[in-house]
């Protein structure tokens, strides 16, 4: 007779470590974790119940004391067992982010009336005794009304059955398999037991069933960011995905922390991490206090993603963004002691009012801390959307994507000042993008879009050819030039076969390597190190100078300088804005100096004004780029003026090419 019991002594440590994992994998965060939770521990009662009740009802006749026991644990289980099959499709619910609708009271009583007939007949059973009887001498007996219960359960079981199909689209296989296993081993279970009532298998399977379900659906390892403790930013897109196929009403906030790489890099990413718990408590805290259902989601280095329920009753106004602030601060204190303060930046996403596409959201969470004032420190969504640079960055992958097949980009250059020789000596050759919509789009706007999207080498390529061509097409001697100068990308320099694609374009257009100076920019170089380096060395064999650009904006590594093959080095205009200063002055000087000593000619960019220039020519610079002398003008307009007026009276004080500004 032990036998009878088999799977419900088997069945309860199951659901103890089911519930132990649960916590000690921390999965407790979150509507569906906490329906899980209820779930399962409702589940462990009902097997330990079940088996106490069938434990006794083995020993017949009962006692009076056994006659009690059997009779309450078997009302008991009756009303556990069929909360399950309940709470486990409000469990889908939450998961599926479509609780929202089913939160009318008419539709939950709706729910849960199957569910009230079952503890109707429950209650009512001793006295009309047609669900079970318990009688010393034979112990447990089902009543006719124990059909009603099977019924229930088995439509309960359909009802989830067919909400799960109509959920496949936005459940990943795996995962929906796992998710129906357990209306399958149900209705297994159900059927077994419906005509072997000895055969005790209903609570194995539904421990089995929620096992598989942990295992697969509930895996926080997958998305949980595991150095903080919050919900990844997997997680998080995932949670967006669902919402939006759903429709799923909702607050959506995002802070980031401006200098979270920094405050990284000083507190080192242990004792960073153990902050950024600290304030996720904190917002934990703000909501628990606010009543609000709050899922927070984390992505290094420093963005915290919110999703507020829209049921909470909280409107965010400018004194409740105080509110969340003040929560950071206070999470941090300690290290504000130490003068260092995280720098927070709010935006508030009411979906789907603002936004309707769970790309544009992140998108937008991503990049509208560039598009708010500095002093600004929080700001509704519905305030950037309608923005021109918002629009463009949402829409610059369709952008990017017809201006390379209809080539919608038009070359400019920039004239480079030669100071001895009193003209223009080369140019740099710079890229505009015209689109029909947004007429021209600035290259701080397209050029980062498409090197995220890995759309930067056919532009690259685009800018070569345009520039060999035009080599081709005019001498370069008779315009009073030695070269054009064309910036590579970090995806051209670590570009496999970027020396053979160059030759293949020389050849083409019969241009000679000393016509073309290639750029390639400090920051950039610190990203790829040694790895372009070979291809580098072809072009500088094939007969190609390199200039750096933007010296002083990143780590200066003078090593790195005197390996590679460059012939100029360009002073980034931030360096040059600071010859206003005496400092400022003195650190250009000594830059000139060093790079003089090392055989390296000076172009300093973004030159704007007379003090600047007069300054720049006095401390030795050979070559000067700025508006001082001409805006980037487009390919007529370069060469009218080059065969205009490209030179000056070296006694002249104000150099004539300084008039192309206006």
């Amino acid at each position: 007779m032990g036998n009878i019991l088999t799977f419900n002594i088997c069945a309860i440590p199951i659901f103890i470590i089911i519930l132990t994992s649960t916590f000690i994998r921390k999965t407790t965060k979150g509507e569906a974790n906490r329906w899980f939770i209820v779930l399962s521990t409702v589940s462990l009662a009902a097997a330990v119940v079940d088996l106490i009740a069938d434990g006794y009802g083995l020993f017949l006749p009962l006692s009076p004391v056994q006659l009690h026991i059997v009779t309450i644990t078997n009302y008991l289980y009756f009303a556990l067992r069929n909360a399950t099959i309940v709470l486990y499709l409000f469990f889908l619910f939450a998961l599926t982010r479509t609780d929202f609708r089913f939160r009318s009271k008419r539709v939950k009583f709706l729910l849960i009336l199957p569910y009230l007939i079952i503890l109707g007949l429950l209650l009512t059973n001793p006295w009309h005794h047609r669900v079970f009887t318990i009688r010393p001498d034979i112990g447990y007996s089902r009543g006719p009304l124990i059909l009603v219960f099977y019924i229930i359960s088995v439509g309960y079981a359909i009802l989830g059955t067919f909400y799960l199909i109509s959920c496949a689209r936005f459940i990943r296989s795996g995962k929906w398999i796992a998710l129906i296993s357990m209306y399958v081993l149900s209705f297994i279970a159900i059927f077994i037991q419906f005509f072997n009532s000895k055969l005790l298998v209903e609570m194995f399977s539904t421990a089995v069933s929620f096992l598989i379900v942990i295992l697969i659906v509930l895996r926080p390892e997958e998305i949980t960011d595991p150095y903080v403790g919050l919900p990844s930013w997997k997680a998080y897109r995932e949670e967006l995905r669902k919402m939006t196929l759903v429709r799923y009403p909702a607050k959506i906030l995002i802070t980031r922390f401006l200098n979270a790489s920094q405050i990284r890099t000083y507190l080192g990413e242990e004792r960073y991490n153990q902050y950024i718990k600290r304030i996720a408590e904190q917002l934990a805290l703000y909501a628990k206090e606010k009543h609000l259902r709050l899922d927070l989601y984390y992505e290094a280095p420093g963005i915290i993603y919110w999703i507020l329920d829209n049921a909470s009753p909280l409107v965010f106004s400018a004194q409740e963004f105080y509110s969340v602030n003040n929560r950071i601060e206070l999470a941090t204190q300690d290290i504000k002691i130490m003068g260092v303060h995280l720098n927070p930046r709010t935006c508030l996403i009411n979906y789907p009012e603002d936004l309707v596409n769970a790309d544009d959201i992140i998108h937008l969470g991503h990049e509208f801390h560039g598009l708010i004032q500095k002093d600004n420190a929080c700001i509704r969504a519905s305030e950037l959307i309608d923005t021109r640079h918002y629009i463009l960055g949402t829409k610059m992958g369709s952008i990017l994507s017809q201006a390379i097949i209809l080539q919608n980009f038009e070359m400019y250059y920039q004239p480079i000042y030669h100071i001895s020789d009193g003209k223009f000596h080369s140019a740099e050759a710079l890229i505009r993008l015209k689109d029909e919509q947004f007429g021209t789009i600035s290259p701080e706007i397209f050029i980062p879009a498409a090197e995220s999207r890995g759309l930067i080498i056919p532009i690259g390529d685009f800018v070569i050819d345009s520039v060999f061509r035009f080599i081709a097409e005019h001498d370069l001697s008779e315009l009073g030039l030695e070269y054009i100068e064309i910036n590579l990308s970090v995806a051209q320099c670590l570009e496999i076969g970027l020396p053979k694609k160059i030759r293949e374009m020389q050849d083409r257009y019969h241009i000679s390597p000393a016509q073309v100076n290639f750029e390639i920019t400090e920051t950039t170089y610190d990203e790829i190190g040694t790895l372009a380096d070979s291809n580098i060395a072809s072009l500088a064999e094939m007969g190609y100078s390199f200039s750096l650009d933007d010296y002083g904006t990143g780590y200066s590594n003078m090593q790195r300088i005197l390996r590679l093959p460059l012939s100029l080095i360009k002073i980034d205009k931030t360096l040059v804005k600071e010859s206003a200063s005496v400092k400022g002055r003195a650190l250009i000087r000594n830059t000139i100096a060093m790079m003089k000593d090392i055989n390296k000619k000076i172009v300093a960019e973004g030159v704007e004004s007379e003090a600047q220039f007069n300054y720049l020519k006095e401390i030795g610079c050979d070559y000067i780029q700025g508006f001082f002398f001409s805006k980037p003008l487009s390919q007529d307009e370069f060469l009218m003026i080059l065969r205009n007026g490209n030179h000056r009276d070296s006694d002249t004080e104000q150099p004539e090419a300084a008039r192309l500004t206006t």
